[in-house]
């Protein structure tokens, strides 16, 4: 792991710290970490040139949070579509026109790999290591990390809970509450506006400004995360879920689970269920 900070990679082998430049270092896997210095390090050229180098002498390259405008920087991401934290990720498409930006998905592997914030790089290790050891090994190296849920790469970073927290209208806060609770009730925008007492293009309009999407989009990310738990803490069929999740049919469930997330409601419950 190469800190965005420093010239040194402390190699897993040896425990020790050794230069980027040293010819005999040739790491199976090379992952930049991010951090408050990262942006800085990306403008120093003989930094990055040791990168570069590097990444030549490396099985695989990747990136974690904003470890990413590193990578960037070292030219090893042109033309390719690479995750990094969203809080970033304008001012890496302004500087790095030549690269893919993708600002919602967690982790993303287009011949490198890359994560959006810090949680998202163990996301991203555990599928590095599915990818070159098997699920088997991936699910034990979770546990012993104590990590609750192992995210798809699809997933997006922003979560509706988040923006339910971000609210700061009395009216907004009670009503997202109310969806959150009751994902299988009427949530339509003229339901909800109803219950906010307000015109739909009100409501539409204030809703946008303060969560930050639309009231429809907020509703579908809300019962896909229930549909999320209930794959995960139940063994109720997969139209159980969608009915008590407010979906109209299980086709729509899965269009809808699957954008989002990255997998199906049946994938998912594989990979993550007990």
């Amino acid at each position: 792991m190469l800190g965005g900070g420093s010239g040194r990679i402390r190699t897993k082998r040896s425990g020790c710290a050794r230069s980027i430049h040293d010819p005999e270092l040739r790491p199976d896997v090379l992952l930049v970490a991010g951090g408050l210095a990262a942006v800085t390090m990306a403008r120093d050229d003989e930094f990055v040139a040791g990168v570069a180098g590097l990444a030549e002498r490396s099985g695989e390259v990747g990136s974690v949070c904003t470890g990413a405008v590193i990578l960037a920087a070292a030219g090893l991401l042109d033309g390719r579509k690479a995750a990094t934290h969203w809080a970033l990720a304008d001012q890496v498409k302004a500087e790095y026109p030549e690269l893919d930006v993708d600002p919602d998905r967690i982790f993303v592997h287009d011949g490198v790999w890359s994560s959006a914030g810090v949680t998202a790089g163990i996301d991203l290790a555990l599928q590095i290591v599915q990818t070159h050891h098997g699920q088997a090994l991936a699910a034990e190296a979770a546990r012993h990390m104590v990590v609750y849920l192992r995210r798809a790469g699809g997933q997006e970073q922003y979560s509706t809970h988040l923006a339910a927290q971000q609210s700061v209208s009395p009216t907004l806060g009670d009503l997202l509450s109310f969806i959150a609770d009751h994902p299988a009730e009427d949530l339509s925008v003229a339901a909800l506006a109803e219950r906010a007492n307000l015109s739909e293009r009100s409501f539409q309009r204030l809703f946008t400004r303060e969560v930050g999407v639309s009231p429809d989009k907020y509703v579908d990310q809300t019962r896909t995360d229930a549909a999320g738990r209930l794959l995960e803490q139940t063994e109720d069929s997969v139209a159980g879920v969608a009915g008590q999740c407010g979906f109209a049919n299980v086709e729509t469930f899965h269009r809808s689970f699957k954008r989002p997330v990255g997998v199906t409601p049946t994938e998912y419950r594989q990979r993550f269920a007990g």
